[in-house]
């Protein structure tokens, strides 16, 4: 893989953002869970060849065996890592651990990941992972000062990028729009951007607001390098109140794929779109993936 030493650790829109990784690469990514299905990872990736160029790596900041085991795997199988750290909490209330940021930085050295992609939600309450139970961040003005102030320093203890996403929304506190939101935090605090097109979906519908909405023109796509898309399900409740689910072992709906094709080609520097997939069988999963590259030319028409 290319190297990514003294990669600058924040990136303003006059950087050359899509220098960030492995030069000129942009491509496919899937994932698996990194602790039960490598045995699925090592099969899919077997039978995809080269149609899918990275690989999600979701590691805890103290598991090195593990990302050394995924590193290994993506040098194996000619992919490219994306660290999705697990333990990193930009927008909960436990103050940040410089030793867990210096720690994350490692496993980031040894996965050779040119950034780390983080949802804006509380990952950590009380010292507690909360892997299964994000908070997302409220929709709010004040959410902004709060996770700018946090992001600017793991950034700048890490040494290397952050990329926020959108977060599910099981529940949502605030009027604000998400995209919005992560725009001005991605601008103050100088990190790149990544969209869950299927959280964005839900997120709107869940709202009563179309999926594509005109403040959608304002957004910071130049800071936005990875898209992730999985599966959704609607769940409907009395009242016509609708919640849709991210369901990685689901198939990616047509609406889903419809913002997507809305929304993606918008961003110039995209390198990655990830097919969200754990919990799918090898021969799932290794569909999934074509399905996605199949259409990849539209999403990286403005690239």
């Amino acid at each position: 893989m290319a190297g990514t030493d003294h990669m600058p650790t924040a990136v303003g829109t006059g950087s050359p953002i899509p220098e960030l990784g492995p030069p000129g690469v942009h491509g496919i990514c899937f994932s698996c869970d990194s602790i039960k299905d490598m045995d699925i990872a090592e099969e899919t990736a077997t039978r995809l060849g080269s149609t899918a160029t990275w690989y999600s790596v979701g590691v805890l900041a103290t598991d090195q065996e593990l990302a050394l085991r995924c590193a290994e795997f993506c040098r194996r199988h000619g992919l490219h890592a994306l660290f999705h750290p697990l333990d990193l909490d930009v927008c909960g209330t436990d103050p940040l651990d410089d030793r867990l940021l210096r720690l994350l930085g490692e496993r980031a050295d040894e996965l050779n990941s040119p950034w780390l992609n983080i949802d804006l939600a509380m990952w950590v309450r009380e010292g507690e992972t909360l892997l299964e139970s994000l908070v997302p961040m409220p929709l709010v003005d004040e959410a902004v000062d709060w996770a700018v102030d946090r992001i600017k320093h793991a950034q700048d203890v890490i040494g290397r990028p952050l990329t926020i996403e959108n977060a599910p929304y099981p529940f949502v506190v605030g009027d604000r729009d998400i995209l919005t939101l992560m725009t001005r935090i991605a601008e103050r605090a100088d990190c790149l951007m990544t969209i869950d097109v299927g959280h964005l979906y839900g997120l709107r519908v869940q709202r009563g607001l179309p999926p594509v909405l005109p403040s959608d023109d304002d957004i910071a796509w130049d800071r936005v390098v990875e898209a992730h898309m999985s599966g959704t399900f609607v769940r409907r409740f009395e009242g016509g109140v609708r919640l849709v689910d991210d369901k990685h072992d689901w198939p990616v709906s047509d609406e889903v794929w419809e913002l997507a094709d809305a929304l993606l080609p918008r961003a110039p520097h995209l390198r990655s779109v990830m097919a969200e997939a754990e919990g799918m069988t090898a021969d799932e999963l290794t569909d999934s993936v074509r399905r996605f590259a199949r259409r990849a030319d539209h999403w990286w028409s403005a690239s």
